[in-house]
């Protein structure tokens, strides 16, 4: 479904990527601007293909996915509503790093990257607006790395629950993180590096020692307390 119109214009000027363009640049970056809605499991692009837009989340999460090149072993990321990407490989590459899949029905915004890539250059608070998001990115991802490469099974789903309480979580009043996207088991097992089984009796342990909820695949923990 097709919605680009000036709605969507107002709504993201007002967010922090892209308030800091002047409105000559802002005009120039959405000329060419597609809003559309995907359902769950629609495949935004592939690894390799070639990196033609940049998007913005504007509701849903999207899975961000790349396979060593034995297969064995997945890279996984998640984008969540009001995030952009792709910032990997700006200026640098030609194809996209990873696979881009809807992992809960989206509403997605894009524009051409070489559209922007050409303001971006232009404007220097949002250059350092840019650098600052991909140092964001580089630092969660490498303590990512730290905490999932471990032998244990539990470790790692423990790990993963966190990740998404990290990506996806939002703060409850009473303190604890909620996930208000539905996450399945074999989600959970994917980004742990085990099976669904695995993560299913990591899960059921949680919750039997009160640690974490799991109701309509929706999950609320408190972070600093997801231990077995």
């Amino acid at each position: 479904m097709l919605h680009s119109d000036d709605t969507y214009r107002h709504y993201l000027r007002q967010l922090p990527e892209f308030c800091d363009f002047t409105e000559e640049e802002f005009t120039k970056l959405t000329h060419d601007l597609s809003v559309k809605t995907y359902p769950k499991g629609q495949v935004l692009f592939d690894h390799g293909d070639p990196r033609q837009s940049f998007y913005y989340v504007i509701k849903g999460v999207v899975r961000l996915e790349r396979q060593d090149e034995t297969g064995n072993f997945s890279f996984i990321n998640y984008v969540k509503a009001i995030k952009g990407f792709p910032y990997r490989g700006l200026y640098t590459d030609e194809d996209y790093p990873y696979t881009a899949t809807a992992l809960t029905a989206i509403t997605i915004a894009s524009v051409p990257m070489a559209s922007f890539e050409a303001i971006v250059s232009l404007n220097p608070l949002v250059t350092r607006q840019v650098i600052r998001q991909m140092s964001q990115l580089l630092d969660r991802m490498e303590n990512r790395l730290q905490k999932l490469v471990t032998s244990s099974a539990t470790a790692r789903v423990i790990q993963a629950l966190s990740i998404f309480g990290t990506d996806m979580g939002e703060k409850a009043p009473e303190g604890d993180v909620l996930i208000p996207y539905p996450i399945t088991l074999i989600e959970l097992a994917r980004l742990s590096g085990t099976t669904r089984e695995t993560a299913g009796q990591v899960v059921n342990k949680l919750e039997a020692a009160g640690k974490l909820t799991y109701n309509k695949k929706r999950f609320r923990f408190e972070p600093n307390d997801l231990s077995i």
